[in-house]
């Protein structure tokens, strides 16, 4: 989705028909243009689009039809299931290009026929089904319905995670407006420029680290590579999200915030809670709550943040990092648990300052496949080579520290707080300046996809 042949060929077809078409042809359109952009990256794309959107619909009338009756438990199970396997075989691989099926010994499928939206499709597909079986709300009859909210192709790179209870009257009643449409430009504009200019740069720097044998990474050097890595995570998953928020709304939908700056959190269940916001709800509703009995403590409430931990790991990469990483978060989250009273008289931003540092020393559990790598990059980390610094650390301080202070900046809220505050109430910056900017970015943005950069189409989820 960040390409020239999407942004200045797609995206333009796309809109004008969208605006120009009549309200009843608007969410077909819709539908189409998700399967096209689907079957535009990967003809093979056309199968997990299928089956997510075909399972949806079916098993939500069959799931309705026997709700009273025993057998709509194994219907949703089946659902969960296929669904379950689309996510797992056809989930774009993760920026080292791992997968789950080439750690278990067997012929990556995944490299040659992921498809993007194969890490939101399934999860829209279950919800759906989900609530039906809860008897929150009736099935759906009209498949135009079902079809277009789980092929809702804006939220494909990586979210948010949406509710078919939330977006059916917008579905069926899309408030496209003036002030909508330049608002989507310029989120879509923001996205792309945090993308290209931040994200990508921040990966680079890993990769430039990483590439460095553990055994003489300075210590410096190893906590700049570890940040990079937790910047990079970080940028990606906000540019995308900022990305769909900007699309949907020029087609006249709101979709909630996906990221409240994470890296300010006290404690790593408020940063699982802020990281990924419409994930973290998905999980803690669809997985959580079905697992962990009604009023029960114990042994249920400790399976359920296992599987719940689990699935939401296997979302950003079906590969073995995501489950080390996984693991090391619930070994966090079990000690934030029994350590909760006194941590909680310690003055908070030290909270924050030991909650970032814990969570770096288990980063490399997510940058590396092998725990063993992971180990001996967090024994360079405290100076397990001996040596502090060198001249390699030195010019990475000198030429990424801007960079750092603007990634730092913005991932704690203080440059967005300023720009609600200060720029976006004052209506000269408003009415002449945001154009400005916005044009701005959009021509840094095309220059730099024109430039032929083979690390712009890196893509994590």
């Amino acid at each position: 989705m960040i390409s020239l042949s999407f942004l200045y060929f797609f995206l333009p077809v796309f809109m004008a028909l969208y605006l120009l078409l009549p309200k009843s042809l608007k969410s077909r359109l819709l539908l189409l243009g998700g399967i096209g952009l689907v079957c535009w990256e990967e003809p093979s794309g056309i199968i997990p689009v299928s089956v997510c959107i075909l399972s949806g619909y079916l098993f939500g009338i069959f799931i309705h039809n026997f709700r009273d009756r025993k057998i709509s438990s194994v219907l949703l199970a089946l659902e969960v299931m296929l669904n379950a396997g689309v996510l797992l075989l056809f989930h774009r691989t993760a920026y080292d290009n791992s997968d789950l099926l080439s750690v278990l010994g067997q012929r990556s499928l995944v490299k040659s026929i992921s498809a993007i939206g194969a890490s939101v499709m399934p999860l829209h597909s279950i919800s759906y089904c989900v609530d039906v079986y809860r008897k929150k709300y009736v099935c759906e009859h009209k498949f135009i319905n079902v079809a277009e909210y789980i092929a809702f192709f804006p939220a494909f790179a990586a979210g948010p995670i949406l509710r078919y209870d939330k977006m059916k009257p917008m579905l069926e009643e899309p408030e496209i407006t003036a002030d909508k449409c330049a608002s989507g430009i310029r989120l879509l504009v923001l996205g792309l420029f945090t993308k290209l200019f931040i994200s990508n740069t921040m990966l680079e720097l890993w990769n430039d680290v990483r590439d460095i044998p553990a055994n003489t990474l300075p210590v410096i050097s190893a906590w700049i590579g570890m940040l990079a890595f937790a910047f990079f995570l970080y940028f990606e998953l906000n540019a995308f999200s900022t990305i769909a928020c900007g699309l949907a709304s020029m087609m006249g939908f709101t979709l909630p915030r996906n990221s409240r700056e994470p890296y300010k959190s006290h404690s790593f269940l408020a940063f699982c809670r802020k990281f990924n916001c419409s994930l973290y709800r998905w999980c803690m509703e669809y997985v959580f709550h079905s697992i962990k009995k009604q009023g029960k403590h114990g042994v249920s409430e400790f399976l359920a943040v296992i599987i719940t931990v689990v699935v939401g790991s296997l979302w950003y990469s079906t590969s073995l990092h995501s489950l080390l990483f996984g693991a090391a978060l619930i070994l966090m989250l079990g000690l934030e648990k029994i350590l909760a009273v006194p941590l909680k008289k310690l003055y908070k931003p030290l909270r924050t300052m030991f909650f970032v540092l814990c969570l770096l020393i288990i980063m490399p559990f997510m940058a590396f496949n092998e725990p063993a790598s992971a180990l001996n990059y967090i024994g360079a980390m405290f100076g397990g080579n001996h040596v502090a610094v060198d001249m390699t650390s030195e010019y990475l301080i000198s030429t990424y520290l801007i960079l750092f202070v603007l990634c730092l900046l913005v991932s704690s809220g203080v440059f967005g707080y300023f720009f609600r505050k200060k720029v976006f109430n004052n209506e000269y910056i408003q009415t002449i300046m945001q154009p400005v900017w916005v044009i701005a970015l959009l021509i840094f943005c095309t220059a730099f996809l024109v430039s032929g950069n083979n690390s712009l189409y890196t893509y994590m989820f």
